[in-house]
């Protein structure tokens, strides 16, 4: 950069040298205040999305479990027509919680 004054030069096209190159300029003008009202509310919505998060998680794994028991028992105590639709149920929701723990491991 060269110095002019009080007034600095830069010479983009240097900046910019190889084809696919991208400059992004951002000015922000913003005072204490608006900044920890910012920081403030993401911090509050980012609680809020976790929250809801887990509470969609306990729904699913209670609505989850919820079939599976019922499942078990009528694999256990059904018809043989019963267990056919119970099983295919249970081995249904054993892989994906399988799929779903190694999927975790991985990240």
């Amino acid at each position: 950069m060269d110095k002019q004054g009080d007034i600095r030069t830069l010479n983009l096209d240097q900046l910019i040298s190889r084809e696919g190159d991208q400059l992004e300029l951002k000015i922000k003008n913003e005072t204490d205040e608006d900044a920890d009202a910012r920081r403030a509310r993401d911090s509050a919505d980012a609680k809020l999305k976790r929250a809801m998060a887990l509470i969609l998680f306990m729904f699913a794994l209670l609505i989850t479990g919820t079939v599976f028991i019922a499942c078990i028992v009528v694999a256990l105590f059904g018809s043989p027509e019963d267990k056919k639709w119970a099983c295919s149920i249970v081995t249904g929701i054993t892989s994906g919680l399988v799929g779903y723990l190694v999927g975790q491991s991985k990240k």
